[in-house]
């Protein structure tokens, strides 16, 4: 069965003004028989990290063909680039900050273009409002058929894959890694990323705070101590049984954590 084409919105415009409805609005006004689903317009304002984050873990569960418009953009209406990603049936477009990277460190072969063919804009770009003027229409020609490559040259983004850190089962290994988000629940995101279930101990430092406690689901834990939880991403968190993690540690996006698995 033929369905309609998805065109997918993550920004941190919240919902309080009319950021999001005007780019709905010129998409729709160009492809009027689209579908919008928004990923989130809840991303911290500039906050690139996370919205790399939820980018990554959730793209993979929408249809081929979708169209992701990524606008957490500091650098609007400066020389940045925009580009659009093209790889395993999915397209993205976003300004050349970073929000890529974890989308480059987990599709290979990925096909990169500049995005500067005025044609295929509003006719007048604001300096301060590029989703509307220009990531809205140029989403609509791409789904009502528009070749990528008449969007401008293909190119090398500024701002490179990054790879989350993998979890090997050994035991006494140390690993470096970072916080990537904090979510609504206060749940600590990191990037040390587990294919297998965890053998052996796991400490966790963050700041000046150890997590000795590993819990398979949030039922069984203490009520009062922060505990590590492999999320649903498949990356290591630190949550607090009916409360909040981050309430408690204090974490930033970014901060440096260590993982020791005895």
């Amino acid at each position: 069965m033929k369905t309609n084409p998805v065109i997918a919105l993550l920004t941190d415009f919240g919902v309080e003004d009319g950021y999001v409805a005007s780019m709905k609005a010129v998409i729709l006004s160009r492809a009027p028989n689209c579908r919008i689903i928004d990923v989130s317009h809840s991303v911290q304002p500039q906050n690139i990290d996370q919205a790399a984050f939820l980018l990554w873990s959730s793209y993979k569960y929408f249809p081929t063909n979708t169209i992701f418009i990524c606008v957490v953009d500091p650098g609007v209406g400066t020389d940045r680039k925009i580009i659009c990603a093209e790889g395993e049936g999915y397209k993205f477009l976003a300004p050349d900050n970073g929000i890529l990277k974890f989308i480059l460190g987990s599709i290979k072969k990925m096909k990169i273009y500049s995005v500067n063919n005025s044609k295929y804009f509003l006719t007048d770009v604001s300096s301060t409002f590029h989703g509307r003027d220009i990531f809205a229409p140029a989403a609509a020609h791409i789904i009502n058929g528009l070749e990528l490559k008449k969007l401008g040259p293909q190119t090398t983004p500024l701002f490179h894959a990054e790879h989350f850190v993998e979890i090997l089962p050994i035991p006494h290994e140390r690993y470096h890694g970072k916080i990537i988000n904090i979510d609504r629940y206060g749940n600590i995101i990191t990037n040390f990323l587990f294919k297998d279930k965890p053998s052996g101990t796991l400490h966790l430092k963050v700041a000046h705070k150890t997590i000795n406690e590993f819990e398979d689901n949030y039922a069984k834990a203490n009520s009062k101590n922060p505990f590590m939880i492999i999320g649903s991403a498949k990356l290591l968190e630190v949550a607090v049984k009916n409360g909040s993690a981050s309430s408690i540690l204090h974490p930033n996006i970014n901060q440096e954590i260590i993982l020791d698995i005895d």
